[in-house]
């Protein structure tokens, strides 16, 4: 029998229909997993069961303890929310509130439904939360703020938060989005020991089918606000690359690639922190390198030495000179970087037709703005978006504008640090496809950089494993797949 019934659900935002008649059941122990691309309705399917879109209009039956959560008060709702139905939001950076200690977040979520709680009963009950959710070694940081925690250790106060007054339902909205692949790991492995430890029934909302893969008990796909059924294999498909590519020559030498950051130790005393050491690399003209590593292990480090945008020690030979870009700022244009977020990384101000255009202007090849029309067909991009501004495009689109920015000055090499990291599979699968098929044509190599093994495999050809900043495996694809899949977690 299941535990909270959703039936023919529907949401609007004034005229725009977001969830359409959407049903489903949850069950107790069970992890039913909700998947869908950026703007599938998954997510305001999550928030329409708890009534946290007070500016929409909602529509059909949520029934929850023989009663329907649409059609009761918000007192009444009060009670369950936050007590029977616990939720962890997408990102713990804007969930936590910055200004209050870990410990008084975690036991203000306890005292919200229990006011009488003894001040020793509280202490006992954030300590068992903690234990909970394996961070029994923090009992001594309950007066960090959130800034001072790990991206993995703010998701699992989330989790201990959520948790706190003993829920039947724990709906988790994008809890492993912004996490390395390892942390990601760490965190479905917690929540499926945590479903079977106390009962619970989780309704585990993402746009990663693979991680969800790993825990589900029942997966339910959506697109366009509506349940689209017998279409998991098709959310990651891509389109297998050509094996056994022939390489030009050497394009990339690295040698002894070092980046040392100093730390102030104490008022007298400074100490180097090496974010990158001695670091040993090359690549082919044609051939794609993959950099992996979980958060913290040098990769995007690794991306800004090699486009001269942090100091470095070590050499860096692009064409087979040495430290090509301090000594040849008239070439840089041969190597281009696309950054992590998109969104930050393109200038707010600026219209899509400028934001591609610029590398023109800045090289001097001020008659050549045709080429924006060029390249925005060559990336999928609609014309009409040429008067847009970012905030104005999707995620994938974002990216799409980053690509041909950097695409329009015929680079030799592009770097991508992460450039998948922050889109949907569908999306994610659509950039990896489009960036393979403009290699075919215009013959660039690729240095891509990713916490997400199963990214890099997708298009790179050589794969270096980088770890506290120095390399601790490098190959063929094929060779530290294998590896890495057994260091992988099992579920």
């Amino acid at each position: 029998m299941p535990i909270l019934s959703v039936k023919n659900l529907a949401v609007s935002f004034e005229k725009n229909q977001v969830v359409k008649g959407v049903s489903f059941d949850l069950f107790p122990k069970k992890i039913t997993a909700l998947v869908g691309q950026s703007g599938s309705g998954k997510s305001v399917t999550a928030l329409a069961i708890t009534r946290l879109l007070p500016k929409a209009k909602i529509s059909g039956a949520i029934i929850f303890d023989e009663k329907n959560l649409l059609e009761i008060d918000e007192k009444k709702l009060c009670k369950i929310r936050g007590k029977e139905i616990g939720l962890v939001f997408q990102d713990p950076n804007t969930s936590l509130n910055p200004l209050h200690k870990i410990g008084d977040q975690i036991a203000e979520a306890v005292t919200i439904h229990n006011p009488k709680i003894s001040k020793k009963n509280l202490q006992n009950r954030v300590l068992e939360l903690l234990k909970m959710v394996e961070l029994e070694n923090f009992s001594s940081r309950l007066n960090s703020y959130p800034h001072q925690l790990s991206g993995g250790q703010k998701q699992r106060v989330m989790i201990a938060i959520a948790l706190a007054n003993n829920p039947k339902i724990l709906i988790a909205d994008e809890p492993t989005t912004a996490l390395d692949v390892v942390i990601q790991n760490e965190i479905l492995a917690l929540i499926l020991r945590l479903k079977n430890e106390l009962g619970l029934s989780v309704l585990f909302i993402s746009h990663n089918f693979r991680a969800v893969s790993k825990i589900a008990d029942e997966i339910i796909e959506m697109e366009d606000g509506k349940i689209i059924k017998n279409r998991q294999a098709q959310v990651h498909e891509l389109s297998s690359r050509k094996e056994n590519k022939v390489f030009g020559g050497e394009i990339l030498n690295v040698k002894n690639l070092s980046v040392i950051h100093q730390l102030q130790k104490s008022f007298f005393k400074k100490e180097n922190f090496y974010a990158n050491k001695n670091l040993n690399f090359s690549l082919q003209q044609g051939q794609n390198l993959g950099i992996i590593g979980e958060s913290g292990s040098g990769k995007s480090t690794t991306a800004l030495a090699l486009t001269n945008l942090i100091s470095f020690a070590g050499e860096i030979n692009f064409f087979g000179e040495k430290n090509w870009l301090k000594n040849n700022k008239e070439l840089r244009r041969d190597i281009q970087i696309i950054f992590q977020d998109p969104f930050s990384s393109l200038d707010p101000r600026m219209l899509v037709k400028d934001i591609i255009e610029e590398g023109l202007l800045i090289n001097g090849l001020k008659n050549q703005t045709h080429e924006v029309d060029v390249v925005m067909k060559k990336l999928q991009l609609n014309l009409n978006l040429k008067n847009h501004y970012p905030h104005q495009l999707s995620g994938g689109q974002r990216q799409r504008v980053a690509i041909a920015r950097a695409l329009i000055l015929n680079p030799k090499i592009l770097v991508l640090d992460e450039p998948t990291s922050a889109l949907d599979l569908k999306t994610q699968n659509e950039i990896l496809k489009l960036l393979a098929e403009i290699q075919e044509v215009q013959k660039i190599s690729y240095i891509l950089i990713s916490h997400d093994l199963d990214v890099v495999a997708q298009i790179a050809d050589q794969i270096v494993v980088l770890k506290s900043g120095q390399i601790v495996e490098s190959g063929e694809k094929s060779q530290i797949i294998r590896s890495q899949k057994s260091l992988t977690l099992k579920l």
